[in-house]
């Protein structure tokens, strides 16, 4: 199914729940995922202008591996400007900044496939090794396991950090702690947004951002609830159409198959009649990487990954790839 088809399955469960229904969703596909970016807030904009300004109650579905965590608090600010209530719907994954989009929904309901995820923030670097990703978390471990051996010598721990800083360099560290420090502060200001009790948001985003020791831990719905999320109570009717939706987008976005530009070339000559030898071949094939849905409007967004190939004499390839970023679009839904 497409868009048009999961349209009946939105209007199903707005019937039932008896609010609208946004349903956003970046691409998770092995090889050519994507994040939660600035970018989707004029559709956001624009999806929230469709609705009526009598409407105080809205549902957002959300699966996501996560992204930019100003997304997260702007996406909320934006929905609270005009909803008292928003309730986010996790289906199955919703890790990162995901996770601290769902903070700021005064319920959750989860799917028992569903699952959050810590909200300590994770940089990209370059190291002699290669490329790494590494949180502020992991720096601190390798802190306290220095102290933790015992090494009590001020200048064995001066070596210790002079061997962390030719891994990483200290401006890197500097910045990997104000990460933390912005997960830390905007777990603590989403749940503020619904909940009073400022202790019990501090508690949350703390055990959010440091206790779980590891960035891809799956929060399933029982440890989401003991931890004092508001976890809405089991409906497997709503369950049920929540995850008919998730299963038709990740169908539609292929996110069970791997994405290999080789493949896509070879998959192109394999049905090829004529292999064209010595000169330039064009592969194209357009990927959905992120889209914003309600029965108003269809918002989407494509990149464009074309393939230059030459077959060589010897039927080796050479092979460029170049990938053309989309832009937003925006089509009308049944209303």
């Amino acid at each position: 199914m497409a868009y048009l088809d999961r349209l009946k399955l939105y209007k199903k469960l707005e019937k039932i729940r008896k609010r609208p229904l946004l349903v956003y969703v970046t691409s998770i596909r092995p090889g050519c995922s994507a994040q939660m970016a600035q970018d989707v807030l004029p559709e956001f904009i624009r999806q929230i202008n469709c609705i009526g300004t009598s409407v105080k109650e809205i549902d957002l579905l959300v699966l996501s591996n996560g992204g930019d965590p100003i997304v997260s608090w702007r996406i909320i600010t934006l929905l609270r400007e005009k909803f008292n209530k928003i309730s986010i719907l996790i289906p199955y994954t919703a890790y990162s900044a995901a996770t601290l989009l769902a903070l700021g929904g005064d319920e959750i309901i989860m799917h028992p496939y569903g699952n959050l995820g810590p909200i300590d923030p994770q940089i990209n670097i370059t190291t002699p090794q290669g490329q790494k990703t590494v949180g502020y978390e992991d720096i601190i471990k390798y802190i306290d396991f220095v102290k933790g051996i015992g090494i009590t010598d001020q200048e064995l721990i001066q070596k210790s950090f002079e061997k962390l800083s030719t891994e990483i360099n200290p401006t890197v560290i500097g910045f990997a702690k104000r990460s933390s420090q912005l997960g830390l502060s905007m777990g603590e200001k989403l749940l503020a947004t619904h909940m009073k009790d400022k202790n019990k948001t501090k508690i949350i985003s703390e055990t959010l951002n440091s206790k779980f020791y590891h960035h891809g831990y799956p929060l399933s719905r029982k440890e989401a609830k003991d931890i004092g999320l508001p976890i809405a109570i089991n409906d497997p009717v709503i369950e049920e159409i929540i995850w008919q939706i998730c299963e038709d987008i990740m169908e539609e976005l292929e996110f069970n198959k791997f994405f290999d530009p080789d493949e896509m070339i070879k998959d192109k000559i394999s049905k090829s009649s004529h292999l064209q030898i010595g000169i330039v071949n064009r592969v194209q094939e357009e990927i959905k990487l992120a889209l914003l849905e309600s029965i108003n409007l269809n918002c989407y967004i494509k990149n464009e990954i074309i393939a230059n190939y030459i077959i060589q004499n010897d039927a080796s390839l050479n092979i460029n790839m170049m990938v053309r970023n989309g832009s937003w679009v925006v089509e009308k839904g049944e209303n």
